[in-house]
């Protein structure tokens, strides 16, 4: 296993479109905290999608989020560095992290944020949540898509060896190197790589922050993500209560409505 984290960071563009600008801004964002670094794209030129039928199934149905799921852990665990979804933007170098075994952080309730983490090469635990997909089809029997979310499987498989435990900065750095020997898998808290909140798009940066994840959905229809997107926008403009409000009143509407009939 390498002694420290890789200059390199990893991301998945598989649709061959060209990049929307908001993903444009993330990726020179990259370029910008760390001119260093190595960018190494993965795309259907660099990944053989006859290697996993995970992968293959997953871009024929052009679930190209899903196809990532794989194709992130395999990077990590043969290579080592930094993967980050291509809707991240980073806004501060990853350097004094690299000294570190693996780092991760949550995206709350103990659920790793797998947007965004990095490893030295060969990392165990890795390789297990990568073995979850060995033999598994994205489309199964019942031609249903197996849309299980990534952080929901690697929680599984992370929990078959460690018991998961959000730590502040300092007692993360010195308890990480035993990790294995206590049986502990060590998260960072949100703040640090996930410091935007997914249900209502608002931001919380520190000085603690590393990236931001922005959650741009894009393995979702838009049909699905236009509720979401505007519950964003409508808090941004007044605010997570006053939304909040609004949003109640209609769910205790629509409870009455179905009552009534």
């Amino acid at each position: 296993m390498a002694d420290s984290i890789p200059k390199i960071i990893h991301y998945c563009w598989l649709s061959g479109d060209p990049f929307p600008s908001k993903i444009r801004k993330c990726i020179d964002s990259w370029k910008k905290y760390l001119p260093d670094y190595e960018i190494r794209l993965w795309d259907t030129q660099s990944f053989d999608l006859e290697s996993s039928p995970w992968v293959k199934e997953a871009f024929q149905q052009k679930k190209y989020a899903f196809a990532a799921d794989y194709i992130r852990l395999y990077a990590l665990y043969n290579e080592g560095g930094i993967y980050l979804d291509s809707d991240v933007e980073v806004v501060k170098s990853f350097d004094d992290l690299l000294k570190l075994p693996y780092f991760a952080c949550t995206e709350g309730e103990n659920i790793i944020e797998a947007g965004a983490f990095g490893a030295v090469k060969g990392q165990s635990w890795i390789k297990n949540c990568l073995d979850y997909y060995e033999g598994r089809h994205f489309i199964k029997q019942d031609n249903i898509l197996d849309t299980w979310p990534l952080p929901q499987i690697m929680m599984k498989e992370i929990k078959k060896q460690y018991t998961p435990e959000v730590l502040e900065r300092q007692l993360y750095f010195e308890k990480i190197s035993n990790y294995q020997k206590e049986k502990r898998f060590y998260m960072l808290p949100k703040v640090y790589f996930c410091a935007k909140d997914m249900g209502t798009g608002v931001i919380t940066k520190t000085n603690e922050t590393y990236c931001i994840h922005h959650f741009e959905m894009s393995w979702i229809p838009k049909s699905q993500t236009f509720l979401p997107n505007l519950k964003r926008l409508l808090i941004r403009i007044f605010g997570v209560g006053a939304v909040g409000g609004i949003v109640k009143v209609f769910a205790l509407k629509n409870i009455k409505d179905k009552l009534a009939k």
